[in-house]
């Protein structure tokens, strides 16, 4: 292609299978703190959210110091545990290899630090398949991240992936298409998504649909 398109993805249930490690290091560090009761299906229902919307979502009700105590502890368990328990979904690799060599431009947009956002890519060996990453702001939601990244990277046309209704809201606010990822975490928030699709495989017929 002589333009550039770009394709912005969610990182966490959209390339990266993060319950395999993220949900065992979560129960290690609320052990710390003496909560148990929390369940897997609990804590899959925070992935894609913001730190303080995990403390939200799952009733914890801790001052913002031990927070981020918390956040810190956490980010231990989870270095370790991603170092042995680690995958993308299926055909990641080879649909971000796909949109490449058909000349688009990829980025990352997530409700992470960048320091993780990197870790992930670069342990499921797909860092040198992003062009750019925008990790979450304080005080920003994602509709304002995707916003700030759509402005500093330079393209014709955008489309945004993932796999929750963040993605999907923020793809709205910003007047772009959204694919939805059937794969991730919560299907039925992405289910009515401008395409939603089964497996990674279909994303790059998806992306030339919706944007060329």
């Amino acid at each position: 292609m002589s333009f550039k398109n770009l394709v912005v993805f969610d990182l966490d249930g959209t390339l990266n299978r993060t319950e395999l490690y993220a949900v065992s290091a979560h129960h290690k560090a609320l052990a710390q703190y003496g909560i148990t009761g929390i369940t897997d299906e609990q804590i899959l229902s925070t992935f894609g959210a913001s730190d303080e919307d995990f403390f939200n979502l799952l009733g914890i009700d801790f001052p913002p110091e031990k927070r981020k105590e918390y956040i810190r502890n956490f980010a231990v368990l989870e270095f370790e545990e991603i170092k042995h328990h680690k995958a993308t979904y299926p055909n990641v690799k080879e649909m971000l290899t796909e949109l490449k060599n058909a000349g688009y431009i990829t980025a990352i947009c997530s409700n992470a630090s960048v320091r993780y956002i990197r870790l992930v890519l670069s342990e499921l060996e797909i860092l040198e398949l992003i062009d750019y990453m925008q990790p979450i702001e304080p005080s920003l939601a994602k509709d304002d991240t995707l916003k700030k990244l759509l402005e500093r990277c330079v393209h014709d046309k955008a489309v945004m992936v993932g796999d929750r209704f963040y993605d999907k809201r923020a793809a709205k606010s910003n007047n772009i298409p959204f694919i939805g990822c059937m794969y991730g975490f919560c299907a039925d928030e992405v289910a009515d998504a401008d395409i939603a699709v089964k497996d990674a495989s279909e994303i790059p017929a998806a992306v030339k649909k919706l944007i060329g």
